[in-house]
């Protein structure tokens, strides 16, 4: 959430979608933003992308890092969604477990 309010264009928009299959919970967390290249290594760690690396938006490249990290280790993913121009969309899929 962090990362679409600093990347936002501005008079931009934030847009968050969740949805629950009977195994999986997935939130999307939309923005309006420059395009990110598919060959873009956002989710290597300490890696900025070129728009980012001024000091206008803070960071040292780690946030996406962690965050697919922390997923991961709870059997998640965070992935970068295939977009229109214009916008930037990551999904959160965490397993749901059920207790009985």
């Amino acid at each position: 959430m962090s990362n679409a309010i600093k990347y936002n264009l501005a008079n931009g928009w934030i847009r968050i979608h969740a949805h629950q299959t009977q195994t999986k919970l997935n939130v999307t967390i939309a923005n309006s933003s420059k395009n990110i290249p598919a060959s873009d290594r956002i989710f290597d760690r300490f890696y900025r992308s070129d728009p980012a690396r001024t000091r206008k938006v803070e960071g040292i490249g780690l946030g996406l890092s962690l965050a697919r990290e922390i997923a991961r280790a709870h059997r998640g993913d965070l992935t970068l969604d295939s977009t229109s121009s214009g916008q930037t969309a990551f999904t959160l899929t965490l397993p749901i477990t059920l207790h009985t």
